[in-house]
């Protein structure tokens, strides 16, 4: 049975004068008493919170005498979850999104779960990219629990309509210019079967797959390698994806959504992870199907995602705690949350065992396993201070996106400069060693 329960669904505001009223009044919940129910809080979907039900009751049954109660925060997660940290409040247990991770772990609030990490890889083997995920300097501050990539959703129906074929080999950015204007109503092709060819992918992905890469180090990064040739011909990909009119703009997508524009059959290919899933099946008037993500003229790297379950430092029930996020994280529970259409299990043999492939929608499972496998997919930058830099980076292309006039030297140097200035900020903070300070062959 599922157990206790609360709802945090309101504003910001409203969290930070609940937490201030509990800090002031002393009404936190004493270490000497409940040792055995602890708080779990997370985000997601209704049907995201269904499969957390599933998972507490399978775990209350394993261990009936802890409880669990959840905390389903609706929105600004992170910041909700911030505030609850700094008033020595936080859960005990709760969800990590990858783009926060090494901003907590450095700052000392995550447990040092490198013990239980090696556990769960020792009873089932761990994919490299969850691995890599988590791990900085052979510790680990969480479990994943689900880190793959992106993949091509594509519309088969559409595909079929209009008479293409996708290449055996693979998709590449050139096949889908070629066969743009076949599916692109917009840009003049009135007996296309879609709208558009695609949502725009995500810029850093083209920036990879052209060989260009933020920083030399994307643990310890100690120079900013983006202003090079190859970063000029992927800006030149983007601009002409947006001004021909193949992809979707940003007013339409900001008016009428994003997935909604895939699911509603307006747009013949979507780049997103399997947690999208529940969004299309069954709520499509189209047949579609998966397929790995385009690729460039060096590799065919996509972006994974990450979510991490973590224990609070200051929690005074890590013994339950670790109880719970040992079986969260297990290949059982891998097991009960994969069913739910949004996981990918971490976990090599139930990621391409059968129990998982013959999920269905799509047909082509497998394709979300191969995006953890080595060198399939990467992230912006596994070190703190990786919202600022996606924020940087996204400032100048959305400038070189608005304004084809600009010339994407300019573009780069801009964004060199200002990724220079937030390294050098963050080496006089220790957070990285400047080059200077760095041993010779180390």
């Amino acid at each position: 049975m599922f157990r206790s329960r609360s709802r945090l669904s309101f504003r910001f505001l409203a969290a930070l004068l609940a937490l201030a009223l509990v800090v002031l009044t002393g009404c936190r919940r004493p270490p000497e008493e409940d040792a055995k129910r602890i708080q779990f809080a997370f985000w997601g979907s209704v049907q995201q919170q269904r499969a957390e039900e599933e998972l507490i009751d399978r775990f209350h049954e394993a261990h009936p005498e802890i409880e669990v109660d959840v905390m389903v925060i609706g929105s600004r997660y992170a910041e909700v979850i911030q505030a609850m940290i700094i008033g020595g409040v936080a859960p005990d247990v709760f969800m990590v999104n990858l783009i926060n991770y090494d901003e907590w772990s450095s700052r000392g609030v995550l447990e040092d779960l490198t013990g239980k990490f090696l556990s769960v890889d020792e009873e089932a083997e761990v994919l490299p990219i969850p691995r890599r995920a988590v791990e900085r300097d052979g510790r680990f501050f969480g479990i994943p629990i689900n880190a793959h990539g992106m993949v091509t959703f594509y519309n088969r129906d559409a595909l079929d309509a209009a008479g293409i074929e996708l290449p055996p080999e693979g998709i590449n950015w050139e096949f889908l210019e070629e066969m743009a204007p076949r599916l692109s109503r917009r840009a003049g092709r009135t007996d296309a079967p879609t709208d558009f060819l695609m949502l725009m992918p995500p810029p850093p992905i083209l920036f990879w797959q052209h060989g260009v890469e933020f920083f030399d180090d994307l643990t310890h990064p100690t120079e900013v390698t983006v202003n090079v040739p190859e970063a000029i011909e992927a800006i030149g990909l983007l601009r002409r994806f947006r001004e021909s009119g193949y992809s979707v703009p940003p007013d339409i997508a900001s008016d009428e959504g994003t997935y909604q524009l895939f699911r509603d059959g307006r747009v013949a290919f979507y780049f997103n992870g399997r947690w999208m899933t529940p969004e299309f099946a069954g709520r499509t008037d189209f047949d579609w199907d998966i397929r790995p993500f385009p690729g460039g003229p060096v590799s065919n790297i996509t972006q994974h995602g990450g979510t991490v379950l973590a224990i609070w430092k200051d929690s005074p029930r890590k013994e339950a705690a670790r109880k719970f996020l040992r079986f969260y994280a297990s290949e059982r529970g891998a097991r009960i949350s994969m069913q739910w259409q949004r996981n990918v299990p971490i976990f090599d043999e139930l990621a391409y065992g059968d129990d998982f492939l013959d999920l269905r929608p799509p047909e082509s499972m497998v394709h979300f396993s191969d995006t953890m496998q080595e060198g399939a997919s990467q992230y912006n930058l596994y070190a703190p201070g990786g919202q600022e830099v996606t924020r940087i980076f996204y400032n100048h292309i959305e400038r070189a996106l608005a304004d084809p006039d600009i010339p994407a030297e300019e573009i780069l140097a801009g964004m060199e400069y200002d990724l220079e200035r937030w390294l050098q900020r963050m080496q006089r903070r220790g957070i990285f060693e400047s080059p200077a300070e760095t041993p010779a062959g180390g």
